[in-house]
């Protein structure tokens, strides 16, 4: 079969297709005593050493004692359980702590823990944790935590909600630091005198101070929200500084504040040829699985050279995997390059457009798939060009692949295809984007090399989805070029390159320089993008960033481009 006829049967295949996350461990049972308690609910409870006293009720396990229940497990040198009051006390040998696992494998430790069976509250000190959170891990320490069942935590005024669900509960930790930094020194904490924990849902920490080091920054003046449903957090004042030639030299600050069943999300840039830019968004859960945002943006456009409102709202739906939204937007500012010598630019109103998209479906022991189909109604305005309006439909479909090759190699595949149609005229447009290639290493250096070709046949009647063929050859390469500081092996200062070859054109199209200051949990990132396209825009600017978090690096007004030897950010954490 050959090539043209290849891809003509993926185009008719995929249009014949169109006809179409955890979180902290549940404590929430408290421990009985198998053959010490009479009720029907049994405790068991092993060790080196146990003794039990018929008349008070008194049992004591000493040595390896495990306490476990109803999936829940407590790990201490010593365990004391009283059968008449119902509460548990465990305490560790010098030097260790507690453990309590739940069966999904999740643990928290501490110092000391008294809890009562009945009420189902206790107090757990010297308690620390972590939990996945985005490509990351958070970790969580501080003093004592009480836990404390729904309908109470509802009376006491700790969490937002309706009473009636017996089986959920709060926890409430005192004198508390959250960092993805796994050292005993992070480069970066947030302090709170006290945080709530959500189980399965969220952490809020109250009023946090915020610090780099040691060094105190600032104290929120509402609460920060980690959601742990979508293992995402949302880190307030994320600076940044650009220059570019279309904007001139500025800077900006974006970052969001958080409540129980939300968060507002700022944004604010100064460039001085533009002037002021600012955006304003509020995200507000309805239920477990809704959630409604709406905001407006005050943004430049390049092509009308002026500063335009842009309201939109969005209404999402998650559930295991699955996402839905429907989005509405008024002038949509879209730049885009669809190749070396064609540079679009236009507004866009989404009015409304419906996205429904699969979770990442293991394919093979080295590759994913997902789906996602759209249905919308467009109106373009095009510079110079008149508006078009139309309806538009169509599904892609999205796979990734990576295999290690040996120890210092590792080869990938990431590909694309969709279908859109249209109700202008019948028309149709097809597009199928391929990029492999090899993420490798000699010695210390680090590099990538890849291939990437867009296929492209019909045609959009609009010209912001209107894709052109292309062809490249991307490289990378980096190297550690110093060490800051000799306690921490992980604070190292990088010198990167990152360019591509369009093969079209016969030219190089774009050519970005890096330094970088890593840290185990955060980069700092001076870098300089030489544009070589019809576009033409170069820009310099320094920005920070949380690695466990890539949406953190996004700022109103700044334009990133993305690695193409980087994973897809939702793909799912564990890929071997």
């Amino acid at each position: 079969m050959d090539e043209a006829v290849g891809i003509r049967l993926w185009k008719n295949l995929t249009a014949s297709a169109l006809v179409l996350a955890a979180g902290l461990l549940l404590f929430c049972g408290a421990a009985r005593a198998g053959d010490l308690s009479s009720r029907e609910e049994r405790v068991v409870l092993n060790a080196d050493r146990v003794s039990y006293n018929d008349e008070t009720g008194q049992a004591s396990a000493q040595g390896n004692a495990v306490l476990s229940y109803q999936g829940t497990t407590i790990q201490a040198e010593r365990i004391d359980y009283d059968a008449q009051t119902q509460k548990v006390e465990a305490m560790p040998l010098p030097g260790e702590q507690i453990v309590m696992t739940h069966s999904s494998g999740r643990a928290l430790k501490g110092n000391h823990l008294d809890y009562d069976l009945l009420t189902r509250e206790g107090v757990l000190t010297g308690a620390r944790t972590s939990l996945a959170a985005g490509e990351g891990t958070l970790y969580v320490y501080g003093g004592e935590i009480d836990v404390v069942p729904w309908d109470a935590a509802v009376e006491r005024g700790l969490v937002q909600g309706q009473k009636g669900r017996p089986e959920d509960y709060a926890i409430q930790w005192h004198d508390v630091t959250l960092t993805t930094c796994s050292l005993d020194h992070p480069h970066y904490r947030l302090v709170s005198k006290s945080i709530i924990f959500i189980p399965g849902r969220r952490i809020i920490a109250k009023r946090p101070r915020v610090y780099l080091g040691k060094t105190y920054l600032f104290t929120s003046p509402l609460d920060y929200v980690t959601s742990l449903e979508r293992r995402a957090v949302r880190y307030s004042l994320m600076p940044y500084f650009q220059r570019s030639d279309q904007r001139g030299a500025g800077a900006g600050v974006n970052g969001t504040l958080g409540w129980d069943t939300g968060s507002l999300s700022l944004g604010l840039a100064w460039a001085d040829k533009i002037g002021l830019e600012w955006m304003l968004e509020v995200e507000q859960q309805l239920s477990t699985e809704f959630t409604i945002k709406a905001g407006v943006d005050y943004t430049w456009d390049s092509a009308w050279d002026e500063t335009q409102w842009r309201p939109f709202a969005s209404l999402m739906w998650h559930r295991d995997g699955w996402n839905a939204s429907l989005n509405w937007k008024k002038k949509e500012y879209i730049e885009d390059q669809k190749n070396s010598i064609y540079d679009y630019k236009g507004r866009l109103d989404r009015r409304p457009e419906l996205v429904v998209q699969t979770p990442w479906y293991k394919t093979s022991q080295w590759s994913w798939l997902n789906l996602i189909a759209s249905w919308g109604n467009f109106r373009e305005e095009i510079y110079n060009g008149g508006t078009i309006s139309a309806n538009r439909y169509g599904l892609e479909a999205h796979s990734y692949f990576e295999r290690a090759l040996g120890t210092d190699a590792e080869f990938f595949s990431d590909m694309t295809g969709g279908v859109w149609f249209y109700d202008l005229d019948s028309e149709d447009h097809e597009t199928l984007r391929t990029l492999s290639g090899l993420r490798y290493r000699l010695g210390i250096v680090e590099l990538g090399t890849a291939y990437e070709r867009r296929y492209v046949w019909g045609e959009s009647p609009m010209f912001w989805d209107r894709y052109e063929k292309r062809e490249k050859i991307h490289q990378k390469v980096r190297l550690p070029v110093a060490r800051v500081g000799g306690r921490r092996p992980f604070d190292k200062i990088y010198a990167a390159v990152r360019g591509s070859y369009d093969l079209d054109q016969s030219m190089v199209d774009e050519v970005i320089y890096s330094l970088q200051w890593v840290t185990d949990c955060m980069m700092w990132d001076l870098h300089y993008r030489n544009d070589r396209t019809s576009g033409s825009d170069n820009r310099i600017g320094l920005s920070l960033s949380i690695l466990a978090f890539p949406e953190t690096t996004a700022s109103l007004g700044q334009k990133l481009e993305r690695d193409p030897f980087e994973r897809p950010q939702d793909l799912p954490k564990s890929r071997k």
